[in-house]
């Protein structure tokens, strides 16, 4: 019994898709289309510059680790006093407009003597600006703090060609998906809504049978 129970509510779940097939295929069209509109056209895009900074311990150094000094150089771009500089040689007058510590990465693989510092910008040409910007400002300002290794710019910041976000691909996607899920829930509403008027109509078609007292 329970076999053919699952076999029954298996069919009645396929019967349902099938009669709402085109209310599916209709609103994932939709919230795919509107996912890709508005990752076009509506929210802005986002580029992202990087520099690589090559940290380069001195030989006669050997309590100080590379580890270490990745770590202390990577707490260091992110200080204000960077950030202040690098407002200042770009010529940025009021410094609470230029919040790099928001959109700027600086990061390193594990072992890796080479630290990549990234900044986000709706620009393409200020993201790679304000990066190089940063590793010069950086390499100026480093000496003054530690003298225990030197720094060489291993790569400078290109303009990216392409933005980071917004990702059109997985926005049309995830339209698409959210616009089945919305179709299923339309589809199996009408589905249920259509069975309880059946039933409601099954119910009053029988007539009533009333009782007269015996005489």
């Amino acid at each position: 019994m329970n076999t053919i129970h699952q076999k029954r509510t298996f069919a009645d779940h396929l019967t349902t898709l099938k009669k709402g097939w085109w209310i599916l295929i209709v609103c994932a069209i939709l919230f795919a289309g509107a996912g890709y509109l508005i990752s076009t056209y509506v929210i802005k895009p986002t580029y992202e510059a990087t520099a690589y900074i090559l940290v380069v311990p001195q030989k006669s150094n050997e309590t100080t680790s590379s580890a270490s000094l990745v770590s202390t150089y990577q707490d260091i771009l992110r200080s204000p006093e960077v950030v202040d500089q690098v407002a200042q040689k770009m010529g940025v007058t009021d410094k609470r407009l230029f919040d790099l510590t928001d959109r700027l990465t600086v990061s390193s693989n594990l072992d890796s003597q080479v630290i990549a510092l990234s900044i986000t910008e709706r620009s393409a040409e200020q993201a790679a600006i304000q990066a190089n910007t940063m590793t010069e400002v950086f390499q100026d300002y480093l000496p003054q703090l530690i003298n225990t290794s030197s720094t060489e710019v291993f790569s400078t910041a290109r303009i990216p060609t392409k933005p980071v976000s917004p990702n059109i691909l997985m926005n049309t996607a995830i339209g698409g998906v959210l616009g089945l899920m919305i179709g299923l829930l339309i589809v199996y509403s009408r589905a249920l809504g259509k069975k309880s008027a059946a039933e409601s109509k099954t119910d009053t078609s029988y007539p009533q049978v009333v009782s007269r007292p015996h005489s």
